[in-house]
């Protein structure tokens, strides 16, 4: 039986795949994460602000719109996962999306911050297009790049050093989205929001595009298929649904995306409205960011000493409990919201290069059991479980606006006032707290993923 797994082994570890990976090579992995998350931060941390205030949409039909486009990633999300897998280029399986739809994402940006002078039909077929579009064209790029980290090296410290790096510059990007995008649509508009936003994401796509081209040439897949052949598509897709410790991961990663995107969506609301502080919209942005990326670089610190799924429970929970005391704090206090805002921001830095570093142990573990590896598909599965979680909450905080009576840019009522704390603070805080939940059936140790490590390699020599 053991010899039947063996020989069903699809892939080769090449000898330097188990040597550590260059400072450069990190880097230019982080350079991806930044690039993409410049982008899609812009989107979900300003989009639906700009449809319902911006763009002139109304809040349910800005609903409608954000609901379609991620219905349709269902679709998209796992037929590019299972195409990238079967991909055979020079360039790889995975590098060759990420050099050629970098273009494309950024032109995507561009024109869904555009404001066309057309009638209000025109305006919500516009909006609805560009940003299907721009959500099929980030999937090209974001689920390659995540599949990089587990053909770049078998090492699972490697991995979660790697994903550091991911994290770490994914902070950076909500922190240049945080505390730069706000002053440079106020800059570059000179008054006009229409004209400010397009302006801005102009400038983001500018700086997107190169970082991109860099994570391309500077990041080997060195885990190389050994046989002509690759999964069938039922191995592909049993590898996800097969697949037990996954789907507690991605139950875990639903639950937190859906408590981060619900108070980034909302924050500048929260700002507006509730603290009418529209001067504290990049400083609480940017504290989130500046907070998560100092977590992302103390992460491997503690990776060393505690299990991965102990990190994700200790953080997940103390972030939540920040944000439920940050809803109790009144909206004059406003050094209390600030210090409640740096401890919850902390731990977040911990949540996405852990999860992605346990999605490899996964891809192992699976591989070991079966000798079938799927990278695209499961990480099309991880990309989409973020594309569903922002259309969820972007829908949700849209209709839940409007049926506690928000109009924009008019003084709210007390119930609305109150409506918008919930949104942005007590509700996230305990979808954070209960996100802990699946992470104690996750039963991969560290010990285990070295030992999948060590099995592995030890097929190679088989070879």
């Amino acid at each position: 039986m053991a010899n039947a797994v063996v020989q069903q082994t699809n892939d080769i570890v090449a000898p330097q795949n188990t040597e550590k990976l260059s400072f450069m090579t990190k880097l230019s992995y982080g350079f991806g994460e930044f690039s993409a998350s410049v982008v899609w931060s812009l989107a979900s941390s300003y989009l639906l602000f700009f449809y319902t205030d911006v763009f002139g949409i109304a809040g349910g039909v800005a609903a409608i719109i954000l609901l379609v486009a991620r219905v349709w990633d269902c679709f998209v999300d796992p037929i590019l996962g299972l195409v990238m897998e079967r991909t055979k280029s020079k360039h790889g399986r995975f590098r060759p999306y990420v050099l050629y739809g970098a273009l494309a994402l950024c032109a995507l940006n561009i024109m869904t911050f555009y404001t066309p002078d057309l009638p209000m039909t025109g305006k919500i077929i516009y909006a609805g297009i560009t940003y299907l579009l721009l959500g099929t064209v980030h999937s090209m790029v974001s689920v390659p790049y995540g599949a990089l980290a587990t053909v770049m090296t078998r090492d699972t410290n490697e991995r979660t050093n790697l994903n550091s790096f991911r994290g770490v510059f994914g902070q950076f990007a909500g922190i240049l989205t945080g505390a730069a995008v706000m002053p440079l649509i106020t800059l570059l508009g000179n008054g006009n929001q229409q004209n400010g936003f397009f302006y801005a994401a102009i400038v983001l796509s500018v700086v997107s595009a190169p970082l991109l081209y860099l994570t391309f040439r500077n990041c080997k897949e060195v885990i190389e298929p050994v046989k002509e052949e690759r999964p069938t598509i039922k191995d592909s897709l049993k590898a996800v649904s097969s697949n037990k410790p996954l789907m507690f991961i991605l139950a875990n990663l639903f639950t937190v995306l859906v408590g981060l995107f619900g108070r980034i969506g909302t924050l500048t609301y929260y700002c507006i409205y509730v603290l009418h502080r529209p001067d504290l919209i990049a400083v609480l942005f940017t504290l989130l960011s500046v907070c998560g990326a100092v977590g992302a670089i103390i992460l491997p610190f503690f990776a060393k000493f505690m299990e991965k799924k102990t990190i994700m429970i200790l953080g997940t929970t103390i972030t939540g409990l920040a944000f439920i005391a940050m809803y109790f704090t009144p909206a004059t206090s406003i050094s209390m919201i600030i210090v409640w805002t740096i401890i919850a921001s902390l731990p977040i830095g911990f949540a996405s290069p852990m999860v992605f570093s346990m999605v490899g142990d996964c891809i192992d573990e699976h591989q070991v059991k079966t000798g079938i590896r799927a990278d695209g598909a499961i990480y099309s599965v991880t990309s989409l479980s973020t594309k569903i979680a922002s259309a969820i909450v972007g829908a949700a905080a849209a209709a839940i606006l409007g049926a506690i009576g928000y109009v924009a840019n008019a003084e709210q009522t007390p119930e609305v006032v109150n409506g918008i704390n919930v949104l942005v603070n007590l509700a996230p805080g305990i979808i954070f707290i209960l996100s802990t939940i699946p992470m104690y059936f996750y039963k991969i140790s560290k010990a285990r993923a070295m030992e999948n490590t060590e099995e592995l390699l030890k097929r190679q020599s088989q070879y």
